[in-house]
Formats: structure tokens, sequence, C-alpha cells
């Protein structure tokens, strides 16, 4: 067990020697004072306590003494001075916090019974206590305690319940614990697993989470845990963690017999020691007026709100009441309550009390008052509205921009304006950023579409303070509705055709919303285009525009942009072909007028980019040219052809009376030889001449005849033949 504490405790930390001073650390003495002294000097330490019976147990079986005094030393631990009671060495808990674990009861001395049952927790180990009996004059008991322990590691507040009582026990034997959490029902006993921060191994907040077979637990009563301490960091005492300082009070009736017992003890195992810190002097037995309210202290009152001071220590007790050691009188601002009880003080002083305690013995205290002057909210806060852009019910607010209106004058390094979720925050806030403020209020992304906030002005020390609530709406804004990109047709001398693919129209009602266009991509002032302010825009040329939409009512505005360009429709189109003579597989090339970008389609194909068609085959065609951004089209006609007449009728009626063959676009005719059936050359004809179905000078029958045809074609030399028919 011992060295599964000491390996966790190692483990998770990685020690950084400080490069400054030390901070100082508490001093333990275990050997100076005796147990009497301990709790009539220390404890409770005034002349009107009765204490009787005195006894104590720790390790001293196996060499642990875990009682002693101790004093802060200047270190800053939250208690100046008292007594501590350790599961291990008393003097092992001066700081700073060790790597090495305080882990004292490897050799384990007993547990305690009472403690285990009052508190229902077992087994317990390695329990140091001071008992005595005590008979009060007054009617009610308090002490101030600090909980401490090494336990607050890894997982293991989670799982170990180190714990402490403070058993109070009457004269019939009815025992009960008045170390319990406050405001708990029933009342917890504080232990390591009831005051703690929470295990959140994977620090994802939700502190549900099982990782390496180890669970996760949530924070218990966190409002009460101080600290948590880092093994090898500096600090005041050799604890990993401890509470913040808490206060045991009970009902008792005065002039009985009680027995106290302040006990503290290990759970499940010895190991990892814990430590209870008992504040010296803060045993009330009657006519402690607490401490001093005072601005530097943190803790003043209110102008305008009494403070009663109480002197209580039960009946047929005197009470003498000093203001600036004058005694209390008319003018001075105090009133005597309760036959002297009690004294309610509305000014500055120090305030002192003489007290006859049932002509038994005397005490006396004294307390400096102070008073803060309260803020004044000045305008009341102002609801704020912001645009809900994109319609989730969530949006941007500055709330800082109420700070100043219910500041008015006051000095703002005087009153501090907060900003809070709930009235209950607001209430509780005590000027340390946590879970109940709005640490980002200039930038606070609201959680519902309509939210009240609430509003603290408070003085320095938050004693004195002032709330109020004001509304934040998220307004949702309709969208503007356009086209990224839009074409201007244009005909060829610049004049608008139309707008494609409609015209550029916000689509709002003009009785709720006004409307500005303007040049660029964003709304800027100074680039506004005058004279445009509808929600139809004709743009003059082609560019970026922009136009911003405000709502009449509420003031919201939005803006989208456009990006605007011209375009031309062709203005005529006709086609060649280009290659392929004499051949069923042609290529046609489109040429269009105009200064758009073009595409380009043959009868009923897809359309492309390119103006040459390939495979062509003999017949009518029809090309069509259109702008790619759809402002107009062209067409024309190709009729292509096998590049010959395929039959003559040489008989002098104006029609086809000659036969010939012409070069056409990249095609050059060098000869055409013509002969009969028989392969016999009748004609030799030039690139440019024709044939009128004569040879020698005499007209040749209706017949088949024979060609050959030699042309270069995108300069290459070519040869085809074919025939043809002479009709007579």
């Amino acid at each position: 067990m011992k060295y599964r504490y000491v390996l966790v405790k190692i483990l998770p930390f990685i020690f950084i020697p400080s490069l400054g001073s030390i901070t100082a650390q508490i001093r333990v003495d275990d050997s100076s004072f005796s147990d009497q002294q301990l709790i009539e000097d220390v404890l409770i330490d005034s002349p009107c306590a009765r204490v009787e019976n005195i006894i104590s147990s720790t390790g001293t079986s196996v060499g642990v003494n875990g009682i002693g005094y101790f004093e802060a030393n200047g270190s800053g631990f939250q208690i100046e001075r008292g007594i501590v009671l350790s599961t291990g060495n008393a003097v092992s808990a001066m700081g700073p916090n060790g790597i090495e674990p305080l882990s004292e009861g490897g050799e384990t001395w007993r547990g305690d019974n009472d403690l285990g049952r009052i508190t229902n927790t077992s087994p317990l180990f390695n329990a140091t206590f001071i008992q005595f009996d005590f008979i009060p004059s007054i009617d009610f008991i308090t002490f101030d305690f600090l909980f401490a322990s090494e336990e607050y590691v890894g997982v293991f507040p989670c799982i170990f319940s180190d714990v402490f009582a403070f058993i109070l026990t009457d004269s019939s034997g009815n025992s009960r614990n008045l170390a319990v959490v406050p405001g708990t029902n029933p009342p917890t006993a504080i232990k390591v697993t009831t005051v703690n921060a929470g295990v959140d191994l994977n620090n994802d907040g939700d502190f549900e989470d099982v990782i390496d077979d180890q669970n996760e637990c949530p924070p218990r009563n966190q409002e009460f845990f101080g600290r948590v301490i880092t093994p090898g960091t500096d600090a005041p005492i050799d604890f990993n963690g401890y509470t913040k300082v808490l206060k045991a009070s009970g009902s008792v009736i005065p002039n009985e017999r009680y027995t106290i017992k302040m006990v503290i003890a290990d759970n499940l195992d010895p190991g990892l020691d814990s430590a209870v810190f008992l504040a010296a002097g803060s045993f009330n037995i009657g006519g402690d007026l607490g401490e001093d309210r005072t601005i530097a202290n943190g803790n003043p009152g209110c102008e305008g709100t009494p403070i009663i001071l109480n002197a209580t220590v039960g009946s047929s007790s005197s009470y003498f009441w000093f203001k600036d050691g004058t005694p209390v009188g008319p003018g001075d601002g105090t009133t005597i309550l309760d036959g002297g009880a009690r004294l309610e003080v509305t000014q500055d002083g120090l305030y002192s009390v003489d007290i006859d305690v049932s002509g038994l013995c005397s005490s006396s205290d004294s307390v400096e008052i102070e008073f803060a002057t309260p803020p004044v909210i000045t305008s009341l806060p102002n609801d704020l509205n912001s645009c809900d852009l994109d319609n989730d019910g969530i949006s941007l607010f500055d709330l800082t921009a109420n700070t100043a209106l219910v500041l008015g004058g006051q000095d703002a390094a005087i009153y501090e304006v907060s900003y809070h979720l709930t009235q209950e925050d607001a209430e509780n806030y005590t000027g340390v950023s946590s879970t109940n403020t709005i640490t980002n209020p200039s930038s606070f992304m609201n959680t519902s579409a309509i939210q009240t906030i609430w509003l603290r002005i408070a003085e320095s020390t938050q004693t004195c303070y002032k709330v109020t609530s004001f509304t934040i709406e998220s307004i949702p804004v309709e969208p503007i509705i356009l086209e990224e990109r839009y074409i201007r047709c244009l005909n060829a001398d610049g004049s608008l055709i139309n707008i494609f693919p409609q015209d550029i129209e916000v689509n709002l009602d003009p009785a709720q919303y006004t409307f500005q266009w303007y040049l660029g991509n964003q709304p800027v002032s100074g680039n506004e285009i005058a004279g445009e302010t509808n929600a139809t825009f004709i743009p003059e040329a082609s560019g970026l525009y922009s136009v911003e939409v405000t709502h009449i009512i509420n003031g919201c505005s939005i803006f989208k942009s456009i990006n605007v360009e011209d375009s031309y429709p062709p203005e005529g189109v006709r086609a060649e072909a280009i290659s392929g003579a004499f051949s069923n597989n042609v290529t046609v090339e489109a040429f269009v007028e105009g200064n758009g970008n073009y595409e380009f389609q043959i009868d009923d194909s897809d359309w492309q980019t390119s103006s040459i068609f390939n495979g062509v085959t003999i017949g009518e065609h029809t090309i069509t040219v259109r702008d790619i951004e759809r402002c107009g089209e062209e067409s024309a006609i190709i009729n292509v052809t096998s590049g010959y007449p395929e039959y003559f009728t040489p008989n002098g009626d104006g029609f086809h009376d000659l036969w010939n063959i012409e070069s056409t676009r990249n095609v050059t005719i060098n000869q055409v030889l013509i002969f009969d059936r028989f392969g016999r050359l009748l004609k030799t004809l030039g690139s440019q001449s024709n044939w009128d179905g004569t040879s020698q000078g005499r007209q040749l029958p209706s017949s088949e005849y024979w060609f050959k045809v030699l042309y270069t074609e995108q300069g290459v030399f070519k040869e085809f033949k074919s025939s043809f028919t002479l009709l007579r």
C-alpha cells in the first residue's frame, strides 16, 4: 500500500525548481505545548472557559506524533495560528508540498470507533484526537478549522474518505458531529470525498470518463474547497489540497457538562496522511465580536445598512459598550438591543464590549467597523439588440455598452460593473472571475434568442452592490437572395439587350427595408452609387457591386456582393469544309462574327468550345453558335458533297452542261484525267477546266466515265479515283 501511494504521487507531476525566492511555510512545534496548554491557552484562550479531563491519542506507539502547535509564519496560510491534528507526524505538515508524499502510517495504529460511527466511515486507521470536558456558560459554541489531505491527487478524491469530526456529547450520552459541510441536509461529514474539486483525468469537463480503468468523479461541495497543490510546488503546507476555512457550530445548554472530541483518521488504508488545522481562539464561548469589518479587509459594511454586533454569553450577564473608547450614547449611530447583548451600529468606529459573565468571570472584545459608500445605478441599462445574420438565434453582443450608462459619473476605479446569467449569480458574485460571472462581456454570444442579463455594480470590496437586469435579443434578418454572378448581354454597339439569368433585384419589401448600391464587393462609405437606392439595379458596366439592406424599424443591416460580367451574342456565322475532300469524313470549321466567347454545335450533338468538327458525313448539316453566357445564338447550313458532279447533261439547255471539279479551301487541283470504261484517256483537265462531253471534236454517248484527280491537300499530294455519268 505504501509504495502504491508513492508512485501515484510522483508519476503525474514534473517538479520544476523555482527560480525565485522560496515562499514561506508554516512552522509546527510538537513538543513545547502540553495538551492542556493547547486547549486552554491556544484553542479557547478565555478566562471564562471551564475545561476538564483533557486526553489525547495519536501514533506514539509507532513513533508518530500527530499533535502540535502551528503558526502561519508569514506564509499566507489561511489560519494564523492554532492546533494541528494529523494522521502522520504533525511537524511533517510544514511546506512546501514535496514530491514524496506524506505517508507516515506505514506501521499503523488503530482507528477510532466514535469517528467511524458518527460519520458512517470505515475502515479507519491512524486516528489522532484531543478530547476534553467543557461546561458552557452560553447557549452555543463555534470554532474555525481547515481540512487538508495528501489524498487530493489522482483519482483518490473519488475513493478515499479520510475524515474529520468535532463530536459533541451531552451529559446523557447523545452525540452529534459539528464539523459538517455547511448547508447540507442531512448533515454531511467533512471528508476528502465530500469536499473536493472533482477528478477530470482528460480535462474535458464532463467528470464521467474511465481512463486506464480509473473512474472520474464530479466535484463535491466545491464552493467549500480551497485549492489543489501540485507536488513539488511552493506552498505553506505539505499537502496536495485543502478546504477553505470552515466553521463548526452547535447549540448547547448553559452550565451542562459536555464532552468534546476533535478527531481525524485515514480511510481504507493507512497511506497518504491528512490533517486538520484548528484556529487559535476561535472556540467561541461568547463575547466574540468577530473579525474587523474594514475596507482594507474587503468586508466593510454598507452605508444605510446597520451592522449588528453580538456579544451574547447567556442570561444574568452584563454588557458595557464603547465606541472609540467612549461609552455609546445618543447621536453616535448606535442602538443597544436585547438588554445590551447586541449593539446596532451605523457609523465607522472602533467598538468594544466588556462583559460580566453571570458574576463568575469577565470578558471583553473589540472590533473595527467601516462602512463603504454603496453604488448608485444612475440610469437603468438599455436593452440590447443584435442582428442574427444567419437566422440561428445566436448573435454577438457587447454587454459593456451599458457600463458607462449605469456608472454615470461614479469612478470606475472604485465601482466595478459585472454581468451575470442569473440573478443568483449576480447576488453571489465576490469579484473573482468564476462559473457565476460572464467573463467576456464585450463579445458575448447569447444562448437563446431573447435572454435576460443581470448587471451588478459594486464597490471594490463587493460588499455594497446593486443589481438590475436588461434584455438582449437576437433579431432574425431576412436573407438577401441574389445570384453570385450576372451577365449583361450586349449588342455590338454596347447597348443592353438583357441581364442573364434574370434582372438584378433584391427580394425584400421596400416598405420594410432601405437599399443602397455600392461599387466594390463591400459597402464602403464613399463608394455609394448615386441614385441607386432601389431594390432593382441595372449596372452601367461590368464589375463588382454590393448592396446594403437596412431594416427600417430595428436598424439591422446586411449586405451582399455580386459580380457583373459582359457578353455578346453572335452576329453571324458561316461554315466551310477545311479537309477531307472527296471523302465521307470531312472536317468542317465554323466562323463567327461577334465580341463574345462562344461554343459550337453541329446538328443535335453536344456543345463544344472548338469551332472545328471532324468526321462530318456527306449531306446537309446545321452549324449553331451561341455565346457561353446564353445571350443568343446563330445558325448556318453547310452541304457536304462528294466533291465532284456525279452526272452532267451536255444538251445546251444551260443546266449541268459542263462537268468539272473546283478547288476548295485547303485543296489544290493539279490535274483531272477522264477515261472511258475501257481505260482510254479521253480528256486531261487543268485545275480550272471543264469538260463538255466531247473527245477529238465528237460528242461521246451516254455512259459511265471514270476520272482521276491529282491534288494537294494541306501540303500533301494525293490522288482520288471515281466515276460519273454522262446523260444525253
